[in-house]
């Protein structure tokens, strides 16, 4: 069973002892045959392999909607020949290339069995036309284990980076999870502090009643204990926090039980002192749980305070496999502030954060809530538009640029009337590569900005 919490660099040391070995124990000659069988028939051997490829019903549900095949067999194709040189190789230029090439198929999503069938039928492939060479027995058995060698290690280089991809995929998921929950969190936070406020003010007001007030509630009973003892026992009942609290709400019980005792005059005064002081207690343990449980650590930007970048790639993967199941269209709008460099030197470096990021307080008014705002930068923001097509996206984002140039900025005295954003708006095209989207927005906002 594969660890996969393994360290890549010593498996890629490893490999790149045996690629360096594979080069000093293969002569020049059956290098140049295999380099010269690769180059001529490794056009037909990915035909093929495409071919036998699209018969598996598996992989043709993969690949056979997403990637066009003319490109694929043509990268294909170049990769062979790059992993079979006349010249001996590189091995950091070749385990960087194999690096590239796992790293994509994380992008891509490209399944793990699918890769190793790749470099199993080229491997059938290359040898099978080796035996009509003329190489004698000897150096036809010596060129087996080259071409082995180098797909075996090529094979194991992708996994590396291949497995490397997943996990950095599947954290920045789970981040990306935490945030989008981080304001539903906020929100009960929120709610709980109000019904904690809201008990506290129902004991303080039956308390002054004239009957002594007999209907006071405990803590434990009431909407916020209910949701203590019950949901946040599930979230957060082994943190400290979480104990802590317990304790004062028995406590406070306590107090209730004493004052419904009918107990007058001073010690009347002190129970209710003694609820104030622990509601505040429980108030500020209550902000610390939240804040210790779903801690997302530098998930955004310090400036803007919109999503870091890093983010990016695993919201768009996410669309993406929402697209396959569903059809519905997303695209991505990429916006910079225009004279940047020109409005830094004029507001000064504290100006310009401040303008920053109330540009990114007025894009995060203009999106919906199911729509992402990504700091690309300190003056470029990327927004991840759902269920929008090029011409609602296009619309969409017009109207931004329209709004924005309404607005006038008041920073440290100085109002800014004349307020540009450039834009760029590329809808999704189905190319499964998460960073293929991202660069043909950044190439269409350079288009509009004429440095392209």
């Amino acid at each position: 069973m594969l660890n996969t919490t393994f360290s890549g660099e010593d498996d890629l040391l490893q490999l790149k002892v045996e690629i360096t070995t594979l080069g000093c124990n293969t002569s020049a000659t059956i290098r140049a045959m295999v380099a010269l069988t690769a180059k001529r028939l490794g056009g037909g051997v990915v035909e093929d392999f495409w071919r036998d490829l699209m018969r598996d019903a598996r992989a043709r549900g993969r690949l056979g909607d997403e990637i066009d095949a003319g490109q694929f067999r043509a990268a294909l194709s170049q990769w062979l020949v790059e992993l079979f040189p006349r010249e001996p190789v590189d091995p950091a230029l070749f385990l960087l290339r194999q690096s590239e090439v796992g790293a994509l198929h994380a992008r891509m999503q490209i399944p793990m069995w699918l890769s190793l069938h790749v470099t199993r039928a080229l491997k059938r492939g290359i040898c099978g036309n080796l035996q009509h060479t003329r190489l004698s027995q000897d150096e036809f058995v010596q060129a087996i284990l080259y071409v082995s060698g180098v797909l075996d290690v090529a094979s194991a280089a992708i996994a590396i980076a291949h497995i490397g991809g997943l996990e950095r995929a599947l954290r920045a998921e789970e981040a990306l999870r935490e945030v989008s929950i981080d304001d539903d969190f906020r929100a009960e936070r929120e709610k709980q502090k109000a019904s904690l406020a809201e008990w506290a003010q129902g004991v303080f007001l039956e308390a002054h009643r004239a009957d002594g007030g007999d209907g006071m509630l405990p803590l434990s009973r009431s909407e916020f204990g209910l949701w203590f003892f019950h949901r946040a026992q599930l979230l957060f009942g082994r943190s400290s926090e979480y104990a802590a609290i317990a304790g004062l709400v028995e406590e406070a019980d306590a107090h209730v039980r004493q004052l419904g005792d009918g107990e007058d005059g001073p010690g009347r005064h002190g129970h209710l002192r003694e609820i104030r002081q622990i509601t505040g207690q429980i108030n500020n343990l209550l902000s610390l749980q939240f804040s210790h449980a779903f801690d997302i650590g530098n998930a955004r930007d310090p400036l803007s305070r919109l999503l870091n970048r890093r983010f990016l790639r695993a919201a768009i993967s996410r669309e993406v496999a929402l697209r396959r199941r569903t059809g519905r269209a997303f695209s991505v709008i990429m916006l910079e502030i225009s004279q940047f460099r020109a409005l830094r030197e004029r507001l000064g470096e504290t100006g310009a954060d401040t303008l920053v990021q109330q540009t990114a307080a007025m894009l995060l008014n203009a999106v919906r809530s199911s729509d992402s705002v990504f700091s690309m930068g300190r003056e470029t923001f990327l927004i991840l538009r759902v269920g929008a097509d090029a011409q609602e996206a296009t619309a969409f984002a017009r109207g931004i640029v329209e709004r924005y140039a309404a607005t006038h900025f008041s920073i440290d005295g100085q109002t800014l009337l004349e307020n540009t954003l450039n834009v760029g708006v590329i809808e999704y095209d189905g190319h499964p590569d998460p960073r293929r989207l991202v660069d043909q927005v950044a190439d269409a906002l350079r288009r509009e900005t004429g440095s392209g």
